[in-house]
């Protein structure tokens, strides 16, 4: 199974009794689960809801195993239309599970920070956007490729093929070449002026919350699989 983006998110607000913080967890995972079915184009895939308590803070991922990944690039013709909208619709789903949390748990939109993590999707998104700069080979891109699937690659071998192809066939960025700067006899030369540096401030200390104690976990293994709820003491 592969990771093919995940988002953190924390809620800078007091925790929730067990049960509570345990029903707002499932009900976050059910909206969320309901718009990943809509906005993501596989036919099949895996999703992980954790939340802690120590302020509120979790993580979404959503997975897939690489012969589903392959066969939802392909309904977009090509790998670089594939990925770039698969890793769009990736996106949205971080979007939407962030901005639902702060609803769910009652959080003011001043309180919410989130982090993104672009998984898979995002890593073939920079080999693509190398071999087009012409900082990597196909060959290259393809080994690095490989790497990043894993023991997985090899459930999949046309994946790789195809991959090669699409690297191969990548249109490559025009390379544009620095003129010089040419300095005009009668132009006026001027001085950068050096404005006086004002002291940094020190920063404050960040206030820690309480030390965690909870967390929830929602997760659902495949879209045909029943849905786990699971409450750990740390």
């Amino acid at each position: 199974m592969l990771e093919l983006g995940s988002t953190e998110f924390h809620l800078a607000i007091p925790s929730f009794p067990e049960a509570e913080l345990k029903h707002l967890s499932s009900k976050l995972f059910d909206t969320w689960e309901e718009y990943v079915d809509t906005a993501l184009a596989l036919r099949d895939y895996s999703l992980l809801l954790q939340v802690e308590e120590g302020s509120v803070g979790g993580i979404a991922k959503i997975g897939a195993a690489l012969g589903i990944l392959y066969i939802g690039i392909g309904n977009y013709g090509d790998f670089v239309s594939g990925v770039k909208t698969i890793g769009e619709q990736i996106g949205a789903t971080s979007e939407f599970v962030t901005q639902h949390a702060s609803r769910v748990f009652s959080c003011p939109d001043s309180k919410v920070t989130t982090r993104r993590r672009g998984g898979t999707i995002k890593s073939l998104q920079h080999l693509f956007t190398k071999v087009q700069r012409g900082e990597l080979s196909a060959e290259e891109a393809t080994a690095r490729a490989e790497k990043i699937l894993g023991t997985e690659a090899a459930s999949t071998p046309q994946f790789l093929e195809d991959l090669r192809n699409a690297f191969d066939r990548c249109p490559r960025h025009h390379e544009q070449q620095q003129l010089p700067f040419v300095d005009e006899p009668d132009a006026p030369r001027f001085q950068p002026l050096e404005l006086p540096s004002k002291p940094k401030s020190p920063r404050p200390a960040p206030v820690l919350g309480p030390a965690l104690q909870l967390r929830i976990e929602v997760w659902r293994e495949s879209k045909r699989k029943r849905k786990h709820t699971r409450v750990m003491k740390l």
